[in-house]
């Protein structure tokens, strides 16, 4: 392995910056601010729209945090193993899974605060963030409450994969897949979009399920292909090894034992010269 090599799977290994981290929280929290003074905006000026616009806002962020979370999960797969590692850097879908990972959990933020303001659900701040509490369809919005917690767990998790250690680290991050279904779940039975968004949640599906058989299927190969080069290459001339029958091993020990005693008994004989 080359010095560059080297130094980059070391790299794909190591957490990303936590400047990364707060230069994504900071523009989430600037993309919501420009937000909010466009919802005081209609309603200032378009107080008629301004009843829907809460809406639309929570149903437009809402679609957009499931594109962002679905392509955070399809760039951890890739991240993980050597899937199209020829193609993409390690540095570069490590990066990218990081900021697709607080893009889509800000965003989620927003689709649910941002309903506070809708006259029609009735939401306020518990009901956001407890699950189940919600009047509204209280089993889905549950679900997709419950996703948000566990984003955030793995989004902060790789902050303390130090700590954490590799073998748990990994363990814990199995939960993305369950985050994933809560997510989809979330979105086909609580959103007023998902009819006519079949075939995006369909996709999003299909590669995320694609994407994990083909990690399953590169992960056993590259085991075999380890195990390959523990035992060494295999010679096709070589007769195969035939196992010692257990008789003729204990006979060449009784022998053994033979040959030692009489040779003990000719060290020990008087010399009678």
């Amino acid at each position: 392995m080359s010095p560059i090599q080297a130094t980059l799977a070391n790299d794909s290994e190591s957490p990303p910056s936590p400047w990364m981290a707060f230069g994504t929280l900071v523009l989430v929290l600037s993309l919501s601010l420009v937000g909010v003074i466009g919802l005081l905006t209609i309603g200032l000026f378009l107080p008629q729209a301004s009843e829907k616009a809460y809406w639309f806002i929570s149903r437009s962020s809402g679609v957009v945090a499931y594109v962002l979370i679905t392509l955070s999960v399809l760039l951890g797969l890739v991240q993980s193993g050597n899937l199209f590692r020829a193609h993409i850097s390690p540095l570069l879908s490590l990066g990218l899974h990081s900021f697709l990972s607080w893009f889509g959990l800000g965003l989620s933020l927003l689709h649910g605060i941002v309903l506070v303001g809708d006259s029609y659900t009735e939401f306020d701040l518990p009901r956001v963030f407890i699950p189940f509490l919600s009047d509204y369809r209280p089993i889905p919005v549950g679900l997709g409450i419950i996703a948000l917690y566990l984003m955030f767990l793995l989004s902060l998790s790789f902050y303390a994969r130090s700590h954490l250690g590799q073998e748990n680290f990994r363990t814990l991050h199995y939960t993305s897949f369950v985050a994933f279904v809560l997510a989809t779940a979330h979105s086909l039975l609580a959103g007023t979009d998902s009819v006519p968004l079949w075939w995006m949640y369909t996709g999003s599906l299909v590669a995320v399920l694609g994407l994990t058989i083909l990690r399953i299927v590169e992960s056993q190969r590259a085991k075999r292909r380890a195990l390959n080069r523990s035992v060494g290459p295999m010679n096709p001339n070589r007769p195969p090894r035939v196992p010692v029958p257990s008789q003729r091993v204990e006979a060449a020990r009784a022998a053994q034992a033979q040959r030692v005693a009489h040779a003990s008994r000719v060290v020990a004989q008087p010399d009678r010269r």
